[in-house]
């Protein structure tokens, strides 16, 4: 397996056809796994993977980010540290986010949020 920054490096060499280490190490700063750079995702716990993937999906600055689940299988300090993470990121780099999660706990924590069924419904009454 590769190491967080490995895992970084290669969705950006995968995106963009280059990698920027600088940029990369950056992101793991920013997601508070400076230390753990080097480990690979068996050394990581559930939440410290989460962040990794939260990493690589900032890393070539998207102007939509869809997050599915991202903080599914973590536990409550992980999850709110996920949660303001994106929600900071995305403002600061003005980034749409599209957050899907079937936590009301999580959806609460956002200033818009549109429940499916909702969206549903005016999709088919148009």
């Amino acid at each position: 397996g590769f190491s967080a920054l490995e895992n970084v490096l290669l969705g950006m060499t995968f995106a963009r056809g280059r990698a920027d280490p600088a940029r990369a190490k950056q992101l793991l700063q920013r997601v508070g796994l400076e230390h753990r750079m080097t480990h690979k995702p068996p050394m990581l716990s559930v939440g410290e993977q989460q962040r990794v993937a939260v990493a690589r999906a900032l890393a070539n600055r998207p102007k939509v980010l869809l997050a599915d689940e991202p903080t599914a299988n973590v536990d409550g300090a992980n999850q709110a540290q996920i949660v303001e993470l994106l929600r900071q990121t995305c403002r600061e780099q003005n980034v749409t986010l599209i957050l899907v999660t079937h936590t009301a706990d999580v959806a609460g924590q956002f200033d818009r949020v549109d429940q499916l069924e909702q969206i549903n419904r005016a999709w088919t009454n148009r």
